[in-house]
């Protein structure tokens, strides 16, 4: 049987992109839309895909809630993959159950899919992204767990999209 070249120097490409760890499947979380993307170097601006890796509290709550998958982050999850909203300099409040930031207010919610009460992590209620702080935020669901929960946290690397379902 014959395969077709492009189909296989696409699969070869890939094949070669996943060994280097440069390349990212989201098949399983709703932050970002579902796809490929592969991790990129460069200056982050809001509106970019990026991910981070959690703080050890955090990250274990998010295994036990089942947010997080097993992975190569130091505290064994996999890191989260988000859009960054908020950057250094950014002044941002918690008001009437909502996060704002940038002209935009992003509701918090009182309990995840699931119906469980969600924790809030970060108590500070108004203030100013500090020197690499970001707020990493999804439009894509309304309960998404990310940083009206956790707050601010560092980026590891930003994520570029190669290919992107139109559907979930």
């Amino acid at each position: 049987m014959k395969i077709p070249l492009g189909p296989l120097l696409a699969l070869s490409v890939l094949v070669v992109l996943n060994f280097t760890h440069r390349i990212y499947f989201n098949i399983f979380t709703h932050s970002l839309p579902y796809g490929i993307y592969i991790k990129i170097e460069g200056t982050l601006h809001k509106g970019d895909y990026a991910a981070s890796c959690l703080t050890p509290e955090i990250a274990g709550y998010g295994i036990i809630r089942g947010y997080l998958a097993p992975g190569n982050c130091a505290t064994g999850t996999v890191p989260v993959l988000k859009v960054i909203k908020g950057v250094p300099g950014d002044h941002f409040r918690i008001k009437n159950r909502s996060l704002e930031l940038n002209g935009h207010s992003y509701r918090l919610m009182d309990k995840d899919s699931a119906g469980r009460d969600l924790q809030i992590f970060y108590q500070v209620k108004e203030g100013v992204l500090g020197k690499r702080e970001y707020f990493l935020l999804s439009d894509f669901v309304p309960n998404s767990w990310d940083s009206r929960y956790w707050g601010p946290v560092t980026v590891e690397f930003l994520l570029k999209p190669l290919w992107v379902f139109e559907k979930y």
